[in-house]
């Protein structure tokens, strides 16, 4: 058999077939290499630019893609890419993908946060204006009912339901502000003073309403008595405690452009509630007292008051002690009752609460009411009479006696 020798021609088409082909892997390398990189900066972009969960989403299931695509190519792109490696390509994409995906969910439970936030101070705000506006029907209806005594009675009744429900919407209010605030983040109180300037409502503002209107309802002649301005005046002290642990917090996020300027307009209105209390609230006292057979010295404050109180005190028991009449003994009576069943039982928690009078100061007065009943029972003459009988007797034997010697 013949074997037939390869020549030139032929060994010269297998080299150019030899070259062509690896010239056409070396090009279909570098298009896999491209191609890897164009899609890699690709998704890179979508994370950048990623706005939404779906989003997150959506580049997480490219990246996957992108994985499944060229994993028959690491070894060609481990060497592209070294001294990086093509798993770490993915999961660096993952990791970008990771960040920006928390990024977007915190800025979203922010805004849903913001969003509740917004409907909740809608709906406080539509409560106190609902509550507002029953409070200042029933004052007119008050001022229009002066001379029918019981009508009048009746309506300040519900004028004081009205305080009280209020008082108790607006402590619900207040406390809801001191779970959220009070250990509030430094982190999350930036991110909602930033977001809350797109607010219609907030709740620095909701307490400016609520002072304005208490102020208001402070200065209203309406038929109020003694307890119910105590009752103000602890509702203040809590108003005025809670601002001071949450005043500074409330002040940076909702008004962090001027918060010394509003934490200030705060206090004020503070103030002026305080005074526009206290204005009603001493005379008040007074003349409760008065109209229970007790008058005390003028008092405008409450150390003030509480000198008062032991003033008469002790003037009580001076008197009882020389003079020892029934009149001293009905006079400690009547004050030993309104002080206990009226003064401690139904102000007791409100005067201490709003600062009137201390647990001390309160315990003080109870320690001379129990001096003042032991010198108040008159003391019995019925032993001074049996002495002076004893002796008229004695004195009649004796006569006796000196008249029969005689």
């Amino acid at each position: 058999m013949k074997v037939m020798k390869p020549t030139i021609s032929t060994l010269a088409a297998l080299l150019i077939i030899f070259a062509g082909s690896s010239a056409f892997a070396q090009e279909s390398d570098y298009r896999v290499q491209q191609d890897f990189r164009a899609e890699y900066n690709e998704i890179i972009q979508g994370i950048d630019s990623a706005m939404s969960s779906d989003d997150v989403s959506q580049i997480s299931d490219d990246i996957d893609q992108l994985e499944a695509d060229y994993s028959g190519y690491e070894e060609l792109l481990n060497a592209a890419l070294y001294p990086e490696s093509f798993q770490n390509q993915i999961a660096d994409l993952r990791d970008r993908l990771s960040g920006t995906g928390n990024n977007i969910s915190a800025v979203q439970d922010l805004n849903d946060r913001i969003a509740q936030l917004q409907s909740e101070m809608e709906d406080l705000r539509n409560q106190m204006t609902q509550m507002n506006e029953e409070g200042t029907a029933l004052r007119q209806r008050i001022d229009r009912s002066a001379s029918n005594e019981r009508r009048l009675s009746a309506l300040v009744t519900q004028y004081r339901q009205n305080i009280e429900s209020r008082d108790a919407f607006v402590n619900e209010f207040l406390e809801d502000l001191l779970s959220r605030y009070q250990s509030m983040d430094a982190q999350t109180q930036s991110d909602i003073a930033d977001a809350s300037e797109s607010m219609d409502d907030n709740p620095l503002a909701l307490i400016q309403t609520v002072l304005s209107e208490y102020i208001n309802q402070a200065d209203q002649q309406s038929g109020l008595t003694a307890p119910d301005y105590i009752r103000m005046r602890a509702q203040h002290a809590y108003f005025g405690e809670v601002w001071d642990n949450i005043g500074e917090r409330l002040a940076n996020t909702y008004a962090s452009d001027s918060p010394v300027q509003a934490r200030q307009e705060v206090t004020d209105l503070l103030s002026t509630w305080e005074a526009s209390i206290n204005n009603k609230l001493w005379n008040s006292i007074s003349t409760a007292f008065n109209q229970n057979g007790i008058e005390l010295q003028s008092f405008s404050n409450s150390d003030d008051f509480s000198v008062a109180l032991n003033a008469f005190v002790d003037n009580a028991i001076e008197t009882a002690t020389e003079q020892n009449e029934q009149a001293d003994l009905d006079l400690y009576q009547s004050f030993s009752d309104y002080w206990n069943s009226t003064v401690k039982a139904d102000w007791g928690e409100y005067l201490v609460n709003g600062n009137v009078l201390t647990q001390g100061e309160i315990a003080e007065v109870d320690v001379k009411i129990g001096d003042w009943a032991r010198n108040a029972e008159p003391v019995s003459n019925l032993m001074f009479i049996l002495f002076l009988i004893s002796l008229a007797v004695i004195i009649g034997l004796i006569v006796l006696l000196v008249t029969k010697k005689s």
